[in-house]
């Protein structure tokens, strides 16, 4: 790096840093209000440019301002005698200034600090300055959270970092989003690997407003020092520690309104019923509805959207955080408590998500070479939700016409429709079910430095978890004949869980000549998990009331449970590193892992990477155009990563299982033994990557790229291959798989200023493609109503569907085509199928297409800030440029499985003598819509989508108006999360909606959330 970058590229990279860094000492008002006071101004500068963002504090005081744009500054001192003044910059040199009793104006000058330009990345075991890495790292930080109204961390990193994926397509309390890096290379699963201050963890639980930074491990240099465990990627996690200086007192709360979006928009009563009588005399059935009716329902309704009315048109969402933290004496310290509210939008008694967060970080240098640290964090989530489940509430409230009410005049829930409940009962007086979670996280650590330069370092790390589930699913009474829900039920179950996680490691550095510069890391890990759960169900408690085991008439055998396992892992690592010049880099890393899900013939496993990176802007040759192009690096990797999370962890050996029917003995069940399926043979799926990256910077590093490229390949993995039927056992899981993922990723970064406006921009862009390459010739055809295949040569569940081609608009056309061997009836008006194999018949064996498939292609992100004097002001934009969502069920079609509804506004498009050029198919209902039921693209839909994700407005109150209460800094902001979603799929499914209940759209909506904040340092 330049050792004269100029003022700019300091404010891009640090200013946010710097505001951070400022550390205020609370003292009492008293004080502040009976001091005389006065007001000295003045200007910032460096390199003979006005500096933005400096920090001036009174010395020893919490008295403090930043300057603005153009590096003015204003600030109250006390004017009994001299006052001394620090202000600094990261990146410069601190100026301590003596200001006189009577001196009211200052111009300070700041000096280029060359020891420090470099920013450190977090990586495996360690950091690294960003310039010297050389494989593919993305880290994001406080910008991608502060200020944003979400209940969960990965909601936060939604759309912030390139190559990482995050897919939350619910907004129900207590729900995580779907996790991802760099696509799929896997069907065995492909969640990455998330450490937290270097211990193994998760994100679950941790309070967004405790994290510091956030780095993304994607390729295989980056990882492999995780071997086993790092081929789906690593996510590292760094809790917030104190900033040099005096105690700060924080507190950041927020308080919002939660909408829910993306309802389906019903049709009136009277066009349901021309609808349904349509559909009626379509089948060769009476209409049902007369036009008096009909005329009735237009003038007087019911317009009714039973699925709507299950929720509440808004609900309430906060946070709340403190914070104390400092740095002195060798002690650095950051102890937080967080709270967390999110109430349900389903109508209910108390229906929420609750989480309480305790956080104690303590590092204490306790000479020049013992250090030793700690990290505690408790976290506890109180989860009241309705006693049944989601999609069972929906799906027959999106199947209602509009024609009935849910309570009647009386107050009564009504039955309309042939149904025997009402879910709205079933919110109101169902029941609840509770979830209470606990997890605590424990990381303590001490480091000695025995000779400069060499460091041991040893860690004791782990967490605990428990978890209770308590339900009582009460009896319903209704007051029409027929009702169902009339049985009540109590359910718990409780699990808990332990993992430790000890590592040792050592790390040297070494300098030669000045030219060559060595770095080394050795270290030992082990990991040991162990879980056991438990659970027991009853029935019919007297009186439908104190719902608790010991109440129920009767406990259900099946609804009795109970199982436990334990799973380890032992790790021998290392990583080299070498730099000539600091411009040639080169870095190596090996981990031997020795897993317990396997037999030991195949325990142990070899993960090798090795990267390389040639930085071009220190080269002689490049000072021609260095005015332009201020900083060019290029990197590549190769690396091999294992993924040992292949589903049964004991399927390496057959286990004897008992059951009480095994076979019949005479007509009777008689209890028996017999073995589990295994494969000795089974080992490691190994992935090997290869990564080419450039990283540019221009105009003095105010205009910052990088691009990837990668090309992963997974061998061995775990499928279910044909054996002889004489084996007797099933089809054992056998490493026979091979995928293929490839794609690239781009970040630009670029901040300016425009006179006293400061702008940065940000925007990432990734894609990712996987393939099947071998099944060893077999295929793989999953699901019932949404059908997926594994086939070589096509990405991982892909769809597998009939292809349709418009619609039949004759008799004549439907005579002279084919048409499906499944229905019996095909008229003018129905969906026409594609005849793939050309042998004038559709069926599901030989028409069927591969079409297209749910994971994101194409994901995005784009961040545009601004500020102007205490201003402040971001938008944040993400999505999706390709993806496909098949969707089934009452969502999409009329009439669904023979039901009286649903009808939505979209379906009165629908095909007629007089519009052929319609959007749906006639309507029909019964047998006579088995041909537009069929398995096929046109109901899969363009799930691309483009969301206003978050807007943000601050003000900073001055300095001078907030120091007479003794405050350091205070910010107010109002913020939206989820405003406007733009995507061609306006089925009133969210885009982001994926997998399981939402092919069928039974899903909690996500949520539009309204909110205002206030951050304060004492």
């Amino acid at each position: 790096m330049s050792k004269h970058l100029d003022l700019n590229i300091k404010v891009m990279l640090s200013t946010k840093l710097k505001l951070l860094a400022i550390t205020l000492l609370f003292f009492g008002y008293y004080q502040q209000a009976m001091a005389q006071e006065r007001v000295i101004s003045g200007t910032v500068f460096a390199e003979n440019e006005p500096l933005p963002g400096a920090s001036i504090i009174v010395k020893g005081t919490s008295q403090g301002t930043v300057s603005d744009a153009n590096g003015k500054f204003r600030l109250t001192l006390d004017s009994s005698g001299d006052n001394v003044i620090l202000v600094s910059f990261i990146g410069f040199i601190t100026n301590e200034v003596n200001i006189s009793p009577n001196q009211t104006s200052l111009d300070v000058i700041l000096d280029v600090d060359l020891s420090d330009l470099d920013e450190f990345v977090v990586v495996g075991y360690g950091t690294k300055k960003r310039d010297n890495i050389t494989g593919a790292i993305s880290e994001t930080g406080e910008r991608a959270i502060v200020g944003k109204p979400v209940t969960n961390a990965y909601q936060a990193l939604q759309g912030e970092v390139p190559g990482l994926v995050i897919q939350q397509g619910t907004s129900e309390p207590g729900t995580l989003p779907e996790i991802n890096i760099r696509g799929l290379s896997t069907m065995s699963g492909n969640t990455p690997l998330i450490v937290v201050d270097g211990v193994i963890s998760s994100l679950n639980n941790i309070n967004p407003n405790d994290i510091e930074s956030i780095s993304v491990l994607k390729d295989a240099a980056s990882a492999a020092i995780y071997g086993s465990r790092a081929a789906n990627g690593v996510i590292l996690v760094t809790t917030k520690l104190g900033k040099e200086g005096k105690p700060k007192f924080s507190y950041s709360g927020q308080v919002g309104l939660q909408q829910p979006t993306n309802f389906p928009k019903i049709a009136d009563s009277w066009e349901y019923a021309t609808l349904r009588n349509e559909a009626l005399v379509n089948s060769r059935m009476a209409p049902v509805f007369s036009p008096e009716q009909i005329l009735g329902f237009k003038e007087n309704g019911p317009n009714v959207s039973h699925y709507q009315a299950l929720f509440k048109d808004h609900a309430v969402q906060s946070n709340h955080n403190l914070s104390l933290s400092g740095a002195e004496r060798g002690l650095n310290y950051m102890m937080s408590l967080g709270y967390m509210d999110q109430e349900s939008l389903f109508h209910g008694p108390g229906y929420g998500h609750q989480r309480y967060n305790i956080r104690i970080n303590l590092d204490k240098q306790v000479n020049e070479k013992l250090k030793i640290g700690g990290r505690m964090s408790l976290a506890r989530n109180d989860i009241k939700g309705h006693a049944w489940w989601t999609e069972w509430l929906i799906e027959p409230s999106v199947r209602m016409p509009p024609i009935y009410n849910i309570i009647d005049e009386d107050g009564n829930y009504t039955l309309s429709s042939g149904s025997n409940g009402n879910p709205l009962a079933q919110l109101e007086q169902g029941g609840a079910r509770t979830n209470q979670n606990d997890e605590i996280l424990v990381n303590l650590s001490i480091e000695y430095e025995p000779i400069e330069n060499l460091v041991l370092r040893g860690v004791l790390g782990g967490n605990t978890t428990s978890n209770l589930t308590h339900e009582f699913r009460r009896a319903i009474e209704y007051a029409y004949p027929g009702g169902g829900n009339n049985q009540n039920s109590v359910a718990n179950q409780y699990g808990r869980s332990i993992y430790l996680n000890p590592f040792i490691t050592a790390t040297y550095n070494k300098n030669i000549s000045e030219k060559h510069d060595f770095d080394f890391l050795l270290g030992v890990s082990s990991e040991s998990f162990k879980t056991e759960f438990f659970g027991v169900t009853g029935l019919d408690v007297p009186g439908n009331q104190f719902g608790v085991i010991d109440n129920v008439s009767e406990i259900l055998q099946s609804g009795t449970n109970g199982s436990g396992n334990e799973w380890g892992i032992q790790s021998f690592f290392g990583r080299m590193g070498y730099r000539f010049s600091d411009k040639y880099l080169l870095e190596g890393n090996l981990r031997y892992d020795g897993s317990s899900r396997f037999t030991s013939a195949n325990r142990w496993g070899v993960f090798p990477s090795v990267s390389a990176g040639w930085i071009l802007s220190r080269e002689e040759f490049f000072s021609a155009v260095e005015d332009v192009v201020s900083f060019a690096k290029i990197r590549a990797s190769w690396g091999q990563l294992g993924n040992q999370d292949i589903g049964s962890l004991y399927g390496h050996q057959s286990l004897v299982n008992i059951n009480s029917n095994v076979y019949a003995f005479g007509g009777v069940g008689v209890p028996g033994a017999y073995y589990s399926v295994s494969n000795p043979q089974r080992t490691w799926e190994t992935s090997t990557m290869s990564n080419l990256g450039i990283d540019l910077a221009f105009f003095q590093r105010k205009l910052s790229v990088s691009f990837d490229i990668f090309n992963n390949l997974t061998r061995d993995i775990l499928l279910e291959l044909p054996v002889p039927s004489t084996y007797g056992l099933g089809q054992p899981i056998q490493n026979a798989g091979v995928v293929r993922n490839r794609g690239w990723e781009i970040s630009v970064d670029y901040a300016v200023n425009t006179g006293n406006v400061g702008h940065s921009f940000n925007l990432n862009l990734s894609d990712s493609q996987n393939e099947v390459v071998d099944l060893r010739g077999r295929e793989f055809i999953n699901g019932s109503d949404v059908q997926t295949i594994l086939r070589e040569g096509y990405p991982i569940n892909s769809y597998f569907a009939l292809r349709s081609d418009g619609f039949f608009n004759s008799q004549e056309e439907v005579s002279a085509s084919a048409t499906p061997i499944f229905a019996t009836s095909v008229q003018p008006g129905d969906i026409k199928y594609v005849d793939r194999n050309n042998d004038g018949v559709i069926n599901y064996e030989n028409d069927r297409f591969v079409l297209g498939h749910a994971f994101p292609r194409y994901t995005f992100g784009a961040t545009y800030a601004a500020n102007f004097k205490g201003f402040d002001f971001s938008i944040f934009i993400q999505g999706v440029g390709e993806r496909s969502q098949w969707v089934r069920g009452e969502i999409v079609e009329a009439f669904h499985n023979n039901n009286e509804g649903p009808v939505f506004a979209r379906h009165l498009d629908r095909w007629t003598p007089g519009n052929m050029d319609a959007t749906y198919p006639r309507l029909t209902v019964g047998s006579e819509s088995v041909n537009n039921a069929a398995r096929s693209d046109f109901y899969i839909f363009n799930a691309q989508y483009l969301r206003i994700k978050n807007v943000q407005l601050g003000y900073t109150l001055p300095s001078t108006l907030i120091s007479r209460i003794g405050l350091g800094q205070a910010r107010l902001y109002v913020t939206g999360l989820n405003l406007f979603t733009f995507t061609p799929m306006n089925l009133g499914l969210d885009p982001e909606s994926h997998g399981g209940a939402a092919t069928n759209g039974r899903v909690y909506p996500v949520s539009r959330v309204f909110s205002t904040g206030i951050d304060i340092n004492f």
